[in-house]
């Protein structure tokens, strides 16, 4: 394997594991909302509960294959450096969660500016030198 293309399986799992842990994160909490709606309207039977407990399952599978992505991006990239990446999953678990139609959470300006503060964040940690 050569140098170049090692360091496209790295930024590849890096992606991957960063996407599929934001999409675990919203398929959970869309499965767990429609869960407990279902369940404050006493009709919890398992064809009304089947979308719910799918949404959950997909959000643990992304959450398990993000697990095994990022065991791939710790192969080929320092923990320093990798693990403050993670941090972009936090502003597309919020990008998400406000703008898909199953969760619609309230867009505020100090959870955006917190959310451009994590972006910032993540530039500094990438563009300094190993």
């Amino acid at each position: 394997m050569t140098v170049t293309s090692g360091r496209t399986i790295g930024v590849l799992a890096l992606i991957a594991s960063i996407t599929l842990s934001a999409l675990g994160q919203l398929g959970m909490e869309i499965g767990m909302k429609e869960l407990n709606a279902l369940a404050s309207a006493d009709a919890l039977a398992w064809s009304t509960a089947r979308p719910a407990a799918l949404w959950t399952i997909f959000g643990l599978a992304c959450y398990v294959i993000s697990l095994m992505t990022w065991l791939a991006a710790l192969v080929r990239y320092p923990l320093s450096f990798a693990y403050p990446l993670l941090g972009l999953s936090y502003v597309l678990v919020y990008l998400g969660a406000t703008q898909l139609p199953a969760l619609m959470e309230p867009a505020t300006a100090m959870r955006t500016a917190g959310t451009l503060v994590v972006i910032a964040g993540v530039a500094l940690v990438s563009l300094t030198n190993k």
